[in-house]
């Protein structure tokens, strides 16, 4: 060693630089341009008006195959330095794409740290699991799930505020933001909650009381923290009130199954559902909270299970852990799947790693199996409807509340008064900075994002270190075309396959078929694979 700026320079990692994903070289995509339209004309064929997938299913799964290929369209950078150029693909901005639906979990995440939630210790509350029964029900009918959540949120906060008046607090307000998941970690329909009750002090959890005048800010007053016996009766609680909507909801559903148009959706969760059956009852099927508890009673702090449900909110961040507070925001974000977890087997079945391995007699189950349309129906079923939010603001939190724009302002969020605005005359007297109202929501950057979260700075030329420049956004094919062949790149995005049905009976929905996503690995899919084909046209 002969030179070394710092100590230890020799030997840390390269910094983190930009690489174009390329999802046409991914399992997912293969997948999805090979057995596609297999999907959709088994589909229509098992619906009784063959009418197949509702439209926004088969709308996510094309509108993923555009995604992020240079053929669609793309972004032209350059460096004015040194000439270096870059292209950035369009995104398709969907549900079902594991990237665009990383980014916008990456910037929620960051709006909520940045502009929405004060600086405070938080608790996580799960509503972690549904009885197996029910879960059908509430993946389908979106009013029932904001029902259900409606109902979970009554109970804690009438039980915060009840222990306020206890303590002489008359006047205290909740909180939440509540992200809404509807899959397991095994790819399986399992609607749940995660709810941020914000704040807690010392361990303690507390409510907001509004100020002396209208222009003070809300104030926060601690309470006592939850005992294991606390949770046991919300516990109980919520599992009186949730258990009551949804025998009433049930009830209605079946008296009016004849006037559904949903039979399909129905079915295709039903089929989600099936691991039910392979695993054992003591523990979630693909809840990956609880994996790897499976078949374990022991008791674990401030959690409760009763009757098929669960709560649980033992888990905390600290006050000035705001990246930690980010960190737990994007995991009640994140995506039903991650594409490193995807992989092709040498016989053509899809194998799907778990996050933790299930326990079996003889070895811990690592993977799941399945065929490649039988993991499309799997994905199918958890696209979220459209217009569904998946994040949910209550209590101060939300929209109309009059405490929302009083809230301690978050650390690091900008305020008012920016250099944007003409500077104030000498008589007129400057607001507060505490009073001072944030500006309005402003997406973040593709290049903010990416070097927020994976810190790695898009917009810099690798060669000079200079900032690039964005030259136009390019969508005419022709122009496009003749770009990418200059450079040498593909012309053209990846062919969907046509339609391949079987001669015989397609064992599509039926229920002698219910095991045939945990088949044999080793085992040859009954549908042949496309021999030879080329990925580009």
């Amino acid at each position: 060693m002969h030179y070394e700026r710092t100590p230890g320079d020799a030997l840390r990692p390269l910094p983190a630089t930009y690489r174009r994903r390329e999802p046409e070289k991914t399992a997912l995509h293969s997948l999805v341009h090979e057995h596609l339209e297999t999907l959709l004309a088994q589909a229509r064929q098992a619906s009784v008006d063959n009418s197949g997938y509702p439209a926004f299913v088969e709308k996510e799964f094309r509108r993923y195959l555009d995604c992020g290929i240079l053929a669609n369209g793309f972004a032209r950078l350059r460096c004015p330095t040194c000439g270096f150029e870059r292209l950035v693909a369009f995104s398709c901005k969907g549900r079902l794409c594991p990237s665009c639906w990383a980014k916008r979990a990456a910037e929620t995440a960051a709006h909520l740290v940045d502009h929405v939630l004060p600086e405070a210790t938080y608790r996580q509350w799960d509503g972690g699991t549904f009885p197996w029964e029910a879960r059908l029900f509430i993946a389908i009918d979106r009013q029932l799930l904001s029902d259900l959540l409606r109902d979970f949120l009554r109970t804690i906060f009438s039980w915060q505020r009840r222990r306020g008046r206890l303590a002489g607090l008359t006047d205290g307000h909740c909180g939440a933001v509540t992200f809404v998941q509807r899959f397991g970690g095994a790819l399986n329909t399992n609607p749940h909650f995660h709810v941020l009750i914000p704040p807690v002090e010392d361990d303690r959890d507390g409510l907001f009381t509004p100020g002396a005048s209208e222009d003070d800010r809300a104030q926060f007053v601690p309470l006592p923290p939850p005992m294991n016996e606390d949770i046991a009766h919300l516990g109980a609680t919520v599992s009186t009130r949730l258990t009551k909507r949804l025998r009433e909801t049930i009830r209605k559903a079946r008296e009016s199954e004849a006037d559904r148009d949903d039979t399909l959706v129905a079915t295709l969760l039903h089929r989600a559902v099936q691991l039910a059956l392979w695993l054992p009852r003591s523990g979630p099927a693909g809840d990956d909270s609880t994996a790897s508890d499976h078949g374990s009673d022991t008791p674990k702090p401030l959690c409760a299970k009763v009757d098929g449900f669960s709560l649980h909110a033992f888990r905390t961040v600290a006050p000035h852990d705001r990246a930690g507070l980010e960190q737990l925001c994007r995991y009640g974000l994140r995506a039903p799947f991650a594409l490193d977890r995807i992989s092709i087997a040498p016989n053509g079945n899809v194998l799907y790693q778990l996050h933790r391995p299930w326990p079996k007699p003889n070895s811990p189950r690592t993977h799941l199996t399945f065929e490649p349309v039988a993991f499309l129906r799997r994905l199918a079923a958890l696209v979220p409807y459209p217009y569904q939010n998946l994040v949910r603001y209550h209590g101060v939190f939300a929209n109309r509340s009059r405490l929302r724009p009083l809230l301690p302002s978050p650390p690091g969020a900008p305020l008012a008064g920016t250099a944007s605005e003409k500077p104030q005359a000498e008589s007129t007297p400057a607001p507060p900075p505490a009073l001072a109202q944030p500006p309005k929501r402003h997406r973040y950057s593709w290049a903010h994002q990416l070097k927020r979260s994976l810190h790695a700075d898009a917009l810099v030329c690798p060669k000079c270190a200079a900032l690039l420049r964005v030259l136009a956004f390019i969508a005419n094919p022709i122009v496009v075309v003749k770009i990418l062949d200059h450079l040498s790149l593909p012309s053209s995005a990846p062919i969907v396959a046509p339609a391949r049905m079987p001669e015989d009976e397609f064992p599509l929905l039926d229920t002698e078929f219910a095991g045939d996503d945990f088949e044999d690995p080793d085992r040859r899919p009954t549908q042949p694979k496309n021999p030879q084909r080329p990925g580009w046209s």
